[in-house]
């Protein structure tokens, strides 16, 4: 059987101080390979990277604060990984964002600001880390795309657009890259176990619950799973796909 062959990997995450960006993390660091640790909030990332990085004398050269909304900030922070590290092997692009509203009530700065990093922080940061890949005429890509970009959900109208764009993204990322010996794919989590979900009240998130076929909640870790399933040697013949991890919610006709 294949192994997943990440052992001498170095992968940037997005988004991956806390939730399914840190899980990917912890899971491709104990592959043996090099996750590094790129976010927006500072002091989170630190705490993560000295986690993940518990074993280390300089933990801090595996955490990198970015703003991936901005693209000359995506595009140093991957020239200091060039620096750093080497040339990055794989790449998640998992920064994003959920915000809600009515349509008719939803503000033009909320429609921009998810765009901005669930779309355009997404592909500022593939089209960096992809230059990396297709020097090397080699890895693979995964985009965190979401159930809300396949199936539609009440007062998600940004959202909603933002995710369905990152899964056309991949489409067609997959087919420019794959010129360059690269795979892209994404994964669609469902609702998932996460800091940002149990905000939510309890009510709602025992209704969502009760939407999933297996009843549950999925866990950072499943998602994780799949991520890396996508990356390794496992998936060499998938691209241009996303993969639905979602306790079969999109299912169910009701």
């Amino acid at each position: 059987m294949k192994s997943l062959n990440l052992a001498s990997a170095i992968v940037p995450v997005t988004g991956a101080a806390s939730g399914i960006g840190l899980e990917i993390c912890r899971q491709l660091r104990a592959e043996g390979a090099t996750p590094l640790l790129l976010d927006i909030h500072a002091e989170r990332l630190d705490v993560a990277v000295r986690e993940v990085f518990a074993e280390a004398a300089e933990s801090s050269r595996y955490g990198y604060v970015v703003d991936v909304t901005n693209r000359e900030a995506v595009d140093r922070c991957l020239s200091d990984i060039l620096h750093d590290h080497g040339p990055a092997t794989h790449a998640v692009a998992n920064a994003g964002m959920v915000q809600g509203a009515p349509f008719l009530e939803m503000s033009d700065e909320m429609w921009y600001r998810t765009m901005d990093l669930n779309v355009n922080g997404a592909m500022y940061f593939c089209r960096a880390a992809g230059r990396h890949l297709a020097e090397s005429h080699r890895g693979a890509i995964v985009a965190m795309a979401s159930t809300s970009g396949i199936v539609a959900k009440r007062n998600r109208v940004a959202y909603s657009t933002s995710k369905g764009a990152v899964i056309s993204m991949t489409r067609a990322l997959a087919l420019d890259m794959g010129a360059h010996g690269v795979r892209v794919n994404a994964v669609a989590p469902g609702v998932t176990d996460t800091p940002i979900q149990a905000l939510n009240a309890p009510t709602y998130l025992q209704t969502m619950a009760g939407k999933t076929a297996l009843g549950r909640f999925g866990q950072p870790a499943e998602i994780a799973n799949a991520v890396l399933f996508l990356l390794s040697d496992m998936s060499s013949y998938i691209t241009g796909q996303t993969i639905i991890v979602d306790g079969g919610l999109t299912v169910k006709y009701a």
